[in-house]
């Protein structure tokens, strides 16, 4: 991960050299200390920081609050105020500008990163509840073509994006409000449920703007050669360390190389998809089985796992977009994966299948049309 770039706005010297020195030894990397508000405008703008920590009270005709706007107008970066003995109506000027905090002068060097741990954590969330509405109009938008997108854009706007946008708002409340009194380990697990959630609402995304390319026919097949024994294996391998010990992953094939035309992206998704699942419904020490092999002008994937199985009554809605069974309990997931592995079959024109029974396990078999890759063709 990148290391946090700072611009520190500060008129005082020393003050300004602290907080420097302070951020450095926490890691953060100080862009520039400027003393001014035109040299923190020209600062902000050359230097695109991650947050600017700007004392109110600067000397000049321009105080803080006011640069801190003029910034905000032109650039998306959080602002921490630093400030000493503010008067009331300053520091309701400061509120309208909408912060990300305020530091009190003098201030201890956890309560400094606190404050800036916590802006960094609000500001992308923020970003993350922007990305999140916008997706929700485009799907708004499309809604209006097609009833059955209108009611895949009533379902998210209505609970998938309600549950992580409330653990951020409740986290966030509480490092807002309780940071200086919170153990760093409280803490700590704060900024982790924001981050969690924050994820959590990325993957739906992703897998809500694949849906819509889907449903709205704007998804395309792309052919291209692969190499598809190891295409699997670099796939068994990335998961296993992912899953650790907990699960044992394995790739049999009969072939030492089959080469064929697919959409690498779109069976990428498919089959990490259906493996993910596998090794998310299976126990701790559950393994999970994937095997390739030719079936006339047919490639078979298969994907076999021992874990909780699909309830019977579910099953016939297995591909719809958001439907889960009963039996998953507090196991994270959308509802949507499924129902894009589906389509991702059906675009190369193939077929998928299961079989399952409750507490036994589930098999998947995807069947696509075998296009042998061309001579002298370079294999991906």
């Amino acid at each position: 991960m990148l290391a946090t770039k700072i611009l520190i706005v500060e008129d005082e010297a020393i003050v300004a050299e602290d907080i420097a020195s302070c951020l450095e030894k926490m890691g953060y990397i100080i862009v520039d200390v400027v003393a001014s508000s035109n040299a923190a405008i020209a600062a902000a703008v050359k230097y695109s920081p991650d947050l600017v920590l700007m004392d109110i009270m600067l000397q000049g005709e321009i105080d803080g609050i006011e640069t801190s706007q003029s910034i905000c107008s032109k650039l998306n970066i959080p602002v921490v105020y630093l400030t000493a003995n503010a008067d009331e109506s300053t520091l309701e000027r400061a509120k309208e500008t909408g912060p990300f905090g305020y530091i009190i002068k003098p201030f201890k060097d956890r309560e400094l990163r606190a404050a800036i741990e916590i802006a960094l954590s609000r500001h992308q969330t923020e970003i993350e509840t922007q990305k999140a509405l916008a997706a929700a109009e485009a799907l708004r938008q499309k809604a209006e073509e097609t009833s059955e997108l209108k009611s895949l854009y009533l379902s998210i706007a209505s609970h998938e994006f309600r549950t992580p946008l409330s653990i951020i708002r409740m986290a966030t409340e509480l490092l807002q409000n309780y940071s200086n009194q919170m153990p760093e380990c409280k803490r700590q697990q704060n900024l982790q449920r924001i981050q969690t959630a924050t994820d959590s609402m990325n993957l739906l995304l992703e897998d809500v703007l694949m849906l819509g390319q889907v449903e709205s026919g704007t998804l395309e097949i792309h052919l291209v050669p692969v190499e598809l024994v190891s295409f699997c294996q670099e796939m068994i391998e990335m998961l296993q360390l992912s899953a650790g010990e907990k699960h044992c992953l394995e790739f049999r094939c009969n072939k030492a190389a089959i080469q064929a035309m697919i959409d690498e992206k779109l069976v990428w998704y498919l089959l990490n998809n259906l493996l993910v699942n596998a090794i998310k419904y299976s126990p701790e020490g559950g393994s999970v089985l994937l095997t390739l092999h030719l079936q006339d002008d047919q490639l078979c994937l298969q994907v076999q796992d021992q874990g909780i199985g699909i309830p019977l009554e579910h099953q016939t809605q297995l591909f719809e977009p958001f439907k889960r069974a009963r039996n998953v309990g507090n196991i994270p997931g959308t509802g949507l994966g499924l129902a894009i592995a589906k389509r991702s079959v059906d675009l190369h024109q193939g077929q998928i299948s299961f079989v399952s029974s409750p507490g036994e396990g589930t098999t998947f078999t995807v069947q696509l049309p075998f296009y042998p890759t061309p001579t002298g063709t370079v294999l991906s």
